[in-house]
């Protein structure tokens, strides 16, 4: 899909897109932040990837910015299968979850996403949520005085809701730090906490459970333009059949 700046397309394995995807994973989860330990893996070109066993288990999408085709954010979503999922051994879970009919057959886990440090948004840009040029409104400015990108984030977002109402996962787990669960209820996304917060782990995070249907009814009560947003691709199909 695209935005006004930025394509978004899922990756397949085995290809150059998915390497530079496994490169800029590397870039931010071991080098920039060191959440995740360098296993020495490199791609064919030569740089080093970031992988685990948990991506033949995925989909996998990267957010383009369209005037020089860099890599400005990703996200995977791990699936429900056999071996379960990221979060299930390294997060207390609360049972039982807010949602009667959440199972282990149709929870995935929103996996691995990370905005390029480059397209991270001004504080002053609050209140745009899918307008801004990022050339122009994304200085080089200190961590602390830049905020996400909302039509990254979003976009990123769209691919999510999209594969799981087209695949039947209903519900996605998260682990989020305070900080962007605070900004992604803000945009009208129904994050719920499900467990405490592990203080083990660098900023604190806790898990969040979100459901297909709650984004609707949220976004639908309170942000009917980022529905809209959110449904465009739908949209587009069922008036195309």
């Amino acid at each position: 899909m695209q935005t006004t700046y930025f394509r978004f397309e899922e990756v397949q394995p085995g290809t150059p897109a998915y390497e530079r995807y496994l490169e800029a994973r590397h870039q931010v989860f071991c080098t920039e932040l060191g959440r995740v330990a360098s296993e020495g893996l490199l791609s064919s070109a030569g740089r080093p990837i970031e992988t685990d066993g948990y991506d033949e288990h995925s989909r996998h999408f990267v957010a383009f910015y369209k005037a020089d085709d860099s890599i400005a954010g990703f996200v995977r979503v791990i699936l429900p299968n056999e071996g379960g999922l990221n979060v299930t051994s390294r997060y207390v879970i609360d049972h039982p979850l807010p949602y009667a009919d959440a199972t282990d057959a149709n929870i995935g886990e929103i996996s691995r996403m990370a905005i390029a440090a480059h397209f991270r948004r001004r504080h002053s840009d609050e209140g745009r949520p899918v307008q801004g040029d990022p050339a122009s409104e994304m200085p080089r400015r200190a961590e602390g005085m830049r905020r996400h990108q909302p039509e990254l984030v979003l976009g990123l977002y769209r691919e999510i809701y999209q594969l799981c109402k087209g695949i039947g996962v209903g519900y996605c787990l998260a682990a989020m730090d305070s900080h962007f669960s605070r900004l992604l209820v803000a945009l009208g996304f129904p994050f719920v906490p499900v467990g405490p917060v592990n203080q083990a782990v660098s900023p604190p995070r806790r898990v969040f459970l979100i459901s297909a249907l709650e984004i609707e009814r949220s976004l639908g009560a309170r942000e009917e333009a980022v529905l809209r947003f959110m449904q465009a691709q739908e949209a587009s199909a069922q008036t195309a059949a």
